[in-house]
């Protein structure tokens, strides 16, 4: 883990940011699936509602996934 007052190396890039709606399926115990994914919470958000009104879906939630261009950055984030 860095030093939070250490500033990042210069080729460091801030990651992207995933919304991802997952699921779990009572058919598969431990399997988790990935009904969709966005830019932006407001769509997943989105998506969320129309899974949960249909009803044909047990656990519902958003995954908030960093994506990171390289291995070096993620490492930096720990």
């Amino acid at each position: 883990m860095q030093d939070e007052s250490a500033a990042p190396p210069p080729t460091y890039r801030e990651p992207a940011v995933a919304w991802a709606v997952e699921y779990a399926d009572e058919r598969e115990p431990g399997s988790r699936f990935q009904a969709g994914a966005f830019t932006t919470e407001a769509e997943a958000q989105k998506l969320l509602g129309q899974l949960a009104a249909s009803g044909e879906y047990g656990d519902l939630w958003i995954n908030i996934i960093p994506v990171h261009e390289t291995v070096e950055d993620w490492e930096w984030d720990r």
